[in-house]
């Protein structure tokens, strides 16, 4: 009886020790790694999004970039971190969904608790300027009429350009290979100079460079893109999306992950960050913890089953 009740007060003071550092959090700065370098696109959201979440948060929130392999070496160093909330993630698609379909790495999904998506970009099938083809099923006949003819680039192996381009050639079932590049830059330079053919990406790519947009990976038409049709319409149920948002090492406290998680859901819904977001060309898109997971995991099993076909899954 004695040792039970010694039990009782040794998980009662625990608790007790516990929950005022809950209560409490976040009581020193917050740092969110970006696993990509200052100035990309995923760097450029976290840097507005990130004194939005300090105000919403009462604290400091500090963006520290670990650029390298695809977005991986930023996104382990998140992965291994301690699960106290004062080292999150803000990573974006491809180190957390596609990469690891590609090869071992330190880390996985299950590394992780979802906290909050934060942005939700479409992704639209490009093409030269200067190319040819004026419609997408110009580009769809060509294909058909020419196998092994044509390429398409992305930035890297297992990036959203290559899943998103080579899930649309094995649904038209052509024959165009992938040559990737290094970095968006040099895929664009690939493009204008007609190294590669086609390309996909969200849409900033078109105030960036001479590109047009001949078909989008979504479910309805673009409101700011009115006259580009979606795969759906052309009979290719396709949709792609480049999204960001908040990630947590495995084992944080829900306690923290839903102070977190709300303190995320006021930021994306300010008007400065709606505005700032437009201005970024992204679209805000709040999702919390549990419906972010189950987004994750579906996009995870998604993009693994399209580099599988591609022959290129581990």
């Amino acid at each position: 009886m004695k040792a039970l009740l010694r039990v009782f007060l040794l998980a009662a003071s625990v608790l007790m020790l516990c929950s005022p550092a809950m209560a409490d959090y976040p009581e020193r700065t917050v740092t969110l790694i970006v696993p990509f370098s200052a100035g990309g696109g995923t760097d450029s959201v976290a840097r507005v999004f990130a004194p939005l979440l300090a105000d919403a948060l009462d604290a400091n929130v500090i963006v520290k970039n670990v650029d390298g392999a695809s977005g991986t070496l930023g996104t382990a160093e998140a992965a291994k971190a301690k699960p106290d909330g004062y080292t999150l993630g803000f990573i974006p698609i491809g180190p957390m969904t596609c990469q690891p379909n590609l090869r071992n790495l330190p880390y996985s999904i299950d590394s992780f608790d979802a906290i909050a998506n934060v942005t939700l970009s479409p992704v639209l099938f490009y093409t030269a300027k200067s190319a040819k083809w004026n419609s997408m099923q110009e580009v769809i006949a060509d294909l058909k009429a020419n196998p092994g003819k044509y390429l398409y680039g992305s930035s890297g192996p297992g990036g959203m350009p290559h899943v998103a381009l080579a899930a649309t050639m094995e649904a038209l079932g052509v024959d165009v290979k992938h040559m990737p590049d290094k970095g968006t830059g040099p895929a664009m330079k690939s493009l204008a100079s007609g190294v590669i053919q086609f390309y996909a990406d969200t849409p900033p790519i078109l105030q960036q460079y001479d590109v047009k947009a001949l078909a989008a990976f979504t479910e309805e038409r673009i409101p700011s893109l009115p006259d580009v049709p979606t795969m759906k319409e052309l009979g290719y149920d396709l949709q792609f999306s480049v999204w960001r948002g908040i990630f947590a090492p495995k084992g944080t406290s829900p306690e923290i992950i839903e102070k977190v998680a709300a303190a995320s859901k006021k930021a994306v819904e300010s008007p400065k960050f709606q505005e700032m977001a437009k201005k970024l060309k992204t679209d805000p898109k709040y999702m919390g913890p549990q419906e972010f997971s189950k987004f994750v995991a579906s996009e995870f099993t998604k993009n693994g089953k399209i580099l599988e076909s591609a022959g290129l899954k581990k």
